[in-house]
């Protein structure tokens, strides 16, 4: 006989099923129906944040369990910047763009590129460094160098104080994923003392507080990153653990 089970939202459902193509109306009815299902089939639902637990919520789930994440603050700290990264990745660009994610259609990771040419289509010297691994990286490699963009795609970083280095190194960390259910990676870049911006429909923004800014369009994302530069390093927003 099996015992209890415990599963933890990831994602939101019916945000990963807009990104598939299906209209939000019929995201959401799926989506309440595979949520249903889920609750019935495990003793507990474990939710990161009050935004990943609204769609058990609306559903009348009774066994949602919040339960938020944090990050090693000796693994992930400002003191690990290194700036031969700026000139190893950077292109010998002025700003530093990094994106930490799953290069898969619901990460939305092609945001990123787009702001990248939004930046430098309004005159900002930038580049940008993909750390990750996906089904869309051959087709971002190939857009990248079709729009002659100073990218620089990683792959899969495995080891943590190389990773800790490069998201300390960045000048804005982007987390363009819609349906974040909370965003780990955006944690460890703050933890970094990196601003970050994210996307402004997942549970992101919950999150950050004033260490960031929230976005949806390329033209925004571009327009965050520029407010977050053009303060000073200082005076830039960090984010203070709780």
């Amino acid at each position: 006989m099996l015992g209890p089970a415990v599963m933890v939202s990831h994602e939101g459902a019916d945000g990963v099923l807009g990104t598939w193509g299906l209209p939000a109306p019929a995201a959401r009815r799926a989506a309440d129906g595979l949520n249903r299902r889920t609750a019935r089939a495990y003793s507990r639902v474990v939710c990161t944040t009050a935004w990943a637990a609204a769609e058990f919520e609306r559903i009348g789930a009774r066994n949602v369990v919040r339960a938020p994440l944090g990050v090693d603050l000796d693994t992930w700290h400002p003191r690990f910047r290194e700036p031969e990264l700026r000139a190893r990745y950077g292109h010998g660009a002025a700003v530093l763009l990094v994106l930490c994610s799953r290069l898969s259609p619901e990460k939305r990771p092609e945001t990123s590129l787009r702001t990248l040419a939004q930046l430098r289509g309004s005159g900002v010297d930038a580049a940008l460094v993909v750390a990750g691994e996906g089904p869309l990286r051959a087709r971002l490699t190939d857009r990248a160098r079709a729009d002659r963009l100073p990218v620089t795609f990683l792959g899969h970083v495995a080891a943590r104080p190389d990773l800790a280095a490069l998201l300390a190194t960045a000048d804005v960390v982007l987390a363009p994923g819609p349906v974040e259910t909370f965003g780990l990676a955006a944690l460890e870049a703050l933890a970094c003392g990196t601003p970050v911006v994210v996307s402004a429909r997942s549970a992101l923004p919950g999150l950050i507080g004033d260490a960031g800014a929230a976005a949806d369009t390329p033209a925004e994302y571009a327009g965050a990153v520029q407010r977050l530069l053009a303060a000073p390093v200082a005076a830039r927003p960090r984010w203070t653990p709780s």
